[in-house]
């Protein structure tokens, strides 16, 4: 029997895979591409609503859909997979943080790998309204499509 507490590993899962370099836009690496969009709009902020598609996200235009779709895929997965029924999820939300304060917790090395410490928070409310969260680190560069590679898919 499903339980709503599984909505924390749920929200752990989403958050490793935002952080994997599996988590690709157009072959780049989406977070470095999330990073260059917040920059030149003057934000350190992204964040991406995964259920309620009638709230606008800042990245609801054409040029995140697939991002979006993608992320919203993996929600559907995961709750199918533990049976949970998707009308307990009344929000979910990942929420990408850029510049932020070194923290050895989630950005283990940083030191050597050069780049500015970035925050993935991945919000997700039930119909109950209790709120799980998990949240992640990693190093970020600014993505610069003369520098990467792309990936040509799997």
């Amino acid at each position: 029997m499903a339980r709503r507490k599984q909505l924390k590993g749920v929200a752990g899962n989403i958050v490793q895979w935002c952080l994997s370099r599996n988590f690709d836009y157009q072959g780049y690496w989406a977070v470095g591409q999330l990073y260059a969009y917040a920059q030149e709009n003057g934000t350190n902020e992204c964040v991406i609503s995964l259920v309620n598609e009638h709230v606008q996200s800042e990245l609801s235009g054409v040029m995140f859909s697939e991002t979006i779709k993608l992320l919203s895929r993996i929600l559907q997965r995961d709750l199918e997979s533990l049976k949970i029924p998707d009308w307990w999820v009344k929000d979910a939300k990942v929420t990408f943080t850029f510049n932020t304060d070194y923290q050895k917790k989630y950005h283990l090395w940083a030191c050597g790998l050069g780049g500015t410490p970035a925050m993935c928070h991945v919000e997700i409310t039930t119909d109950l309204g209790k709120t799980y969260t998990k949240a992640g680190g990693c190093n970020v560069w600014v993505h610069n499509p003369e520098k990467e590679s792309r990936r040509n898919g799997f």
